[in-house]
């Protein structure tokens, strides 16, 4: 009779903790992260000895749970874990070149002010004195540099933004690591097989799950079910081993973007990003670092033809053309401490290119130094140091600092302050061929060095009957001579005689004369707008800048629609194997339940024989 309660008992306690597990996958049938868990029954044996999960039963045999196991497919689990990778990565990198791409087309695109230049250029070639073409030009000029600055300063604010969510993303990725060493030692502390090891279990496969969408990595568990990591495979650094969890930091990389270190700074081992959106930040600044080094170039381009160009020319007053765009401005940042409500401008001295600078205030005068302290000035401001003017308005406290910070490129281009009358478009110098010349020859001048002690000019360039070229100075003085097609060097010009002079031709070399309308260097400043060379024109080189960021964005969102596809799948498959089918557990209830009330009724049988006994022995 004892017999027949125990083994009845020991059913009704085992099919009981079975079905709580059914429940469980029931109750989280839609719970992310939840892995249907099975029952294992094995014969009770006859002892004394405790089980995991319940009593042996005493005294008979039965039936007992030895094991909660979780469905889950190790396998299938790695591959859903890769595709997030393979998503957060492409997903972020096509985020921050769309945030670029519209940085740098569209309404902020330097096209529009470029052309612009070009026409009010074209319109000014047409009349050079006219006052409104003068103007026009300047203020197109001005609103180019603009735009390139306004470009690089959004550049700069995009890559402030990648750099803080990287900070954030790196942060929560260490945050996961050592959540998951906690885990792990709870892993460590629990029952194999049992309850609370299913639902660590769980636990842990989230946390997995959450920081492959950060960072790819390898991933082994022990018989316990602890988790080792490795980036990004099983031969780089180890994360995270047992309880003992390792920081991660990001670095600038020596190419661009990041690069990622593993262990405590100082002590840190170099692992590779290959996948998570830590690598698609990573991807996304590089490509933004060759999209201001493109910027950069055109702006830099831009000011050096025009600025050499004009300089060839003379304006209205007779004045020889100067530059039009500066290319270095500085950039004056405060430090956070300041006390003051100094305000702080710096302008560069012409054809002075000075470095970075400190400005400090001791409470009764300034101090502009060079960043490497090997120079410095002092006193009240305006203060110059290497062609660099700092001047300001408003009190410093004492102990303010500023940090002054060149800046160039798209940065730092800028309309030099020039009045309409200073535009040069007619040539420094002119080349006239003489009235009774016989020959097909033309000559052409450009600047050059000015000679010491000075000619005296006009000056003339005369084939001679041997087929040479003589150029002398108003006073018959021999400055150079040569062959047709060389450059014949003056008194702050050269001159080239192309084609074929007949002897006795000559061309006069003369100085031109202010208030002159000529508008060779306006036209010369309007064909830079076609001329090539390596880069080829300034539309050309745009239109390299923007493909630089488009193409790559157009693939981007090729492969990423390609790796959503493969991630679901392979979450699909994932789900079929380790999820819960609300039909099968159903059925499984089903029959759970029959066997508990059997073994239910088998007690009740028991106890109702058991009554019969005693009182037919009354």
């Amino acid at each position: 009779m004892t017999d027949l309660l125990t083994i009845a008992t020991s059913g009704v306690k085992a099919y009981r903790l079975a079905l709580e597990a059914v429940a469980d996958n029931v109750a989280n049938a839609s719970t992310p992260g939840h892995v249907r868990r099975t029952t294992t029954l094995s014969p009770a044996s006859i002892s004394t000895g405790n089980g995991p999960l319940e009593l042996d039963p005493i005294g008979g045999n039965g039936v007992r749970i030895t094991g909660i196991q979780r469905a889950a497919d190790l396998l299938r689990a790695d591959t859903v874990r890769r595709g997030e990778a393979d998503v957060a990565s492409l997903s972020a990198t096509a985020r921050w070149l769309q945030t670029l791409e519209s940085s740098l087309s569209g309404p902020a695109s330097i096209g529009k002010p470029m052309g612009d230049l070009f026409g009010a250029l074209s319109d000014l070639a047409s009349d050079p004195t006219s006052p409104a073409a003068r103007t026009t030009f300047l203020a197109r000029a001005e609103t180019l540099a603009d735009r390139f600055n306004a470009s690089s300063a959004n550049l700069d604010r995009i890559r402030a933004d990648i750099g803080r969510e990287a900070d954030t993303e790196t942060r929560t990725l260490n945050g996961l690591t050592q959540s998951l060493a906690s885990l792990n030692a709870q892993l460590r502390r629990s029952s194999a097989g049992s309850g609370a090891a299913a639902v660590l279990a769980d636990e842990r496969d989230r946390l997995l799950g959450q920081m492959a969408g950060l960072i790819r990595f390898d991933v082994r568990f022990d018989a316990r079910g602890m988790a080792n990591v490795r980036v990004p495979d099983a031969g780089g650094p180890l994360l995270l081993e047992g309880d003992r969890a390792q920081s991660v930091r990001l670095v600038p990389g020596a190419g661009g973007g990041f690069d990622l270190r593993v262990g405590p700074q100082g002590a840190d081992t170099p692992a590779t990003l290959t996948g998570g959106s830590l690598n698609g930040l990573s991807l996304a600044a590089k490509l933004l670092d060759q999209a201001q080094l493109r910027l950069d170039g055109i702006a830099d381009r831009l000011a050096e033809d025009m600025n050499r160009v004009h300089a060839e020319g003379v304006d209205l007053n007779g004045a020889d053309g100067g530059a039009l765009f500066a290319t270095t401005i500085f950039a004056i940042q405060p430090l956070r401490a300041n006390g003051g409500d100094a305000r702080l401008s710096a302008v560069v001295a012409d054809g002075t290119s000075p470095g970075p600078m400190v400005l400090s205030f001791d409470g009764t005068a300034y101090t502009l130094a060079r960043e490497d302290l090997s120079a410095s000035v002092a006193g009240p401001l305006p203060l110059t140091l290497d062609g660099l003017v700092v001047d300001g308005e408003g009190a410093a406290a004492n102990g303010d600092r500023f940090n002054l910070v060149p800046r160039k490129g798209a940065a730092g281009i800028a309309l030099r302050p020039i009045s309409s009358e200073d535009i040069a478009t007619a040539p420094r110098w002119l080349a006239d061929a003489g009235p009774s010349n016989t020959g097909q020859a033309t000559a052409e001048v450009r600047i050059g060095a000015a000679s010491v002690p000075p000619a005296t000019g006009p000056f003339a360039v005369t084939s001679m009957a041997d087929g040479t070229l003589e150029l002398r100075d108003s006073l018959g003085t021999l400055l150079a001579n040569g062959a047709p097609g060389d450059w014949l060097d003056g008194d702050g010009f050269a001159v080239r005689i192309a084609g074929t002079p007949d002897a006795g031709d000559s061309f006069a070399i003369e100085r031109n004369s202010a208030g002159n309308g000529g508008n060779a260097i306006a036209l010369a400043l309007f064909r830079l707008q076609e001329s090539g060379g390596t880069s080829g024109t300034y539309a050309d080189a745009h239109d390299r800048m923007i493909t630089g960021v488009s193409v790559p964005l157009s693939e981007t969102r090729t492969r990423e629609d390609a790796a959503r596809g493969n991630r679901d799948a392979a979450a699909e498959a994932y789900h079929e194997a380790s999820g819960v089918d609300l039909n099968s557990e159903a059925a499984e209830m089903l029959r759970l339940q029959q066997a508990y009330q059997a073994n239910a009724r088998i007690i009740q049988t028991a106890r109702e024989t058991f009554d019969a006994i005693l009182a037919a022995a009354q």
